[in-house]
Order: C-alpha cells, then sequence, then structure tokens
C-alpha cells in the first residue's frame, strides 16, 4: 500500500545497529563504491566546467579517474566476499561444545560434506580478489583477502584429512595424509602472504597513548560466525581507559570505539592462521607449541585483549591434551 504524501517513516535504531552489523560481519561495505563513484562524477564534472585552467582540469581528471579505478577494486573485492561468505558457510560443522556449563562455544568445525562445491567458491574468490588487483595493484584488502582464502581452504583440507571436530577418519573419497600435507603447504603459504602483505602496507602514525590507555583489540568478527577463528578483530577498544572514565563518574559516557588498523587486522589473521596450523600439529603428534607461541605474539603485537588470548588458549586441542594429560598425573 503506497505511503501518503508526506508520510514519515521512522525506523527502529537497533534495525540500523544490525544491518551494519551484518555489513561488518560479511565484510563487504555496500556503499563505498558509491561513494567512491560519486566523487569521482563530481570532479569530471567540475573540470568541464569553462572557468577551470588546463592544468587544473588534468589533475582533477587524473583524481578522478582514480577514484573510478577503486571504486571498480572494491566491486571485485565485494564480489570476492560473496563467494568467500558462501564458501564458509558451505562447510560450516558448528562449533565445539563449551569447556563449562555456560560457558562459551569451543572451536570452530569446519566439514568437507560438500568440498567440491567449497573449492569451487574458494576458487570464484581467489578470481575476484585477483582482478581486483589487476584493477589496482596496491589495492591491500583484495591482498590480504588472498592469504585469508588459502587460512579458510587449509581448513576445508584439515576437514577432508579428519582433522576438524571429534573425527579421526578421513572423509569419503579423501586420502588423509595426503589432505594434512596440502592443508600444511596452504597454512605455511598463508603465512608467507600475510608477512608479504605486512611488509607492503604503509607506515601508520604512531598513536599517542596516554598512561592510564590500555587499547585492546575486541574478539568479535572478522570473518562470519559460520567459521569464527580462535581471535578476530571487529574494534579497538579502550579497556582500561572506559573503566578510568566509569570510575570518575562517566558511567554514562561512552567511549567511541576505534577502527583497527589494517596492520594489526593482518597480524591477528597471521595469528589465527599459526593457531589453526598447529591445532592440526597436536592433531598429528607433530610439534604444536612452536606454533602456538608465534600466534600468541602476532595477537599481542596487534594489540588483543589478553582475555581474549587466555579464551582462544582454553580450547586449543594440544593445549587441551596437555592439560588433561598433566591431571592424570
Amino acid at each position: 500500500t503506497p505511503l501518503p504524501p508526506n508520510e514519515v517513516v521512522e525506523i527502529d535504531e537497533w534495525i540500523l545497529d544490525f544491518a551494519a552489523l551484518f555489513r561488518e560481519h560479511l565484510g563487504i561495505d555496500a556503499e563505498a563504491h558509491l561513494d567512491l563513484h560519486a566523487e569521482g562524477l563530481e570532479l569530471c564534472n567540475e573540470a568541464l566546467e569553462p572557468p577551470i585552467a588546463m592544468s587544473a582540469a588534468d589533475d582533477m581528471l587524473k583524481t578522478a579517474s582514480d577514484k573510478f579505478q577503486e571504486a571498480a577494486a572494491l566491486a571485485l573485492f565485494n564480489w570476492g566476499n560473496v563467494h568467500m561468505c558462501a564458501a564458509r558457510k558451505t562447510m560450516d560443522g558448528g562449533r565445539d561444545p563449551p569447556l563449562e556449563e555456560g560457558g562459551p562455544p569451543g572451536a570452530a568445525i569446519a566439514t568437507a560434506a560438500k568440498f567440491d562445491e567449497v573449492v569451487a567458491r574458494l576458487d570464484q574468490a581467489k578470481g575476484r580478489y585477483e582482478a581486483a588487483l589487476g584493477v589496482k595493484p596496491d589495492f591491500h584488502d583484495a591482498s590480504i583477502a588472498l592469504a585469508q582464502r588459502r587460512y579458510e581452504r587449509a581448513r576445508l583440507l584439515c576437514a577432508a584429512a579428519g582433522l576438524s571436530g571429534d573425527g579421526n577418519s578421513p572423509a569419503e573419497g579423501h586420502d588423509g595424509a595426503a589432505r594434512a600435507k596440502e592443508a600444511e603447504a596452504e597454512f605455511q603459504a598463508a603465512c608467507g602472504d600475510f608477512l608479504v602483505v605486512l611488509n607492503q602496507l604503509p607506515e601508520e602514525p604512531p598513536k599517542a597513548a596516554k598512561a592510564e590507555e590500555a587499547p585492546a583489540i575486541a574478539a568479535i568478527a572478522a570473518a562470519p560466525a559460520t567459521a569464527t577463528p580462535p581471535i578476530t578483530a571487529l574494534a579497538v577498544q579502550a579497556g582500561e581507559a572506559g573503566e578510568a572514565g566509569q570510575k570518575a563518574g562517566e558511567a554514562d559516557a561512552e567511549v567511541p570505539a576505534e577502527e583497527p588498523s589494517m596492520r594489526a587486522q593482518v597480524l591477528v589473521m597471521w595469528g589465527n592462521t599459526l593457531f589453526e596450523h598447529s591445532q592440526m600439529s597436536a592433531r598429528l603428534s607433530k610439534a604444536w607449541r612452536p606454533l602456538l607461541d608465534t600466534a600468541i605474539a602476532k595477537f599481542k603485537d596487534a594489540g588483543c585483549a589478553q582475555a581474549d588470548i587466555d579464551q582462544a588458549l582454553k580450547v586449543h586441542r594440544g593445549v587441551r591434551a596437555a592439560n588433561e594429560a598433566e591431571s592424570k598425573k
């Protein structure tokens, strides 16, 4: 039914908050390319105005060209993210049960029940990310996504090898030893990719940190919940600073959330990759502690809250097995 003229429509705040969370959860900014497109058009129109000198017009058109280039790369990147989200959802096997009653669930479980479908989706995502880099070679988001895609593929290969969840047998039609070897290669390649990306990122200006402030990366969502990694980077929070404000009688004042830097996000993803690799090594009775120690170092370098790191360690299979063995002595 059409709305009456001049009818005012009010949208509940929670709907807008949920929509924003949903977009961040998927890793898709549905409007950024539109903003870039609008800026490009505005610059083009301004450059064509008669009063604008030729030299100034050239600069404006160059800037407009850069805006359209970034818009095209961003559209391809988002297209790839859609395939990545589909791959994660398809291989979602739920979560391990909580370690204690009422506690948080355990590690994410991948399944290889639809192995070929997930591989196809991951390949499609790779194609879109590579296309984005073809349009804009310094588009770091796409480079990071390609490394993250290796991490997801390694998780799938672990599932095919029977190294995910409580299963100990390879998925039907898969050679467990071969899939485990492929998974290890993918984990190692992903770490190499993250290192390359980290070295390519521009230097970030140092942040002025106050003595009472302790920024911490909140653990909740660089990847959809269907594939929740050990540590995730959504927002940087001023942990102790917020507490100090409340103690000073500012309980109603909200501490503004700060976006985690791209460098911090890469460090978290790198740490997640090492963490999962160490879990696979523990399942195979290989040396896993050095990998885990390096993962923890990456989380700390990224600024992750110690509580988040401790929680991740509780569900690590190698740590749990070691603790159980120690308790039986």
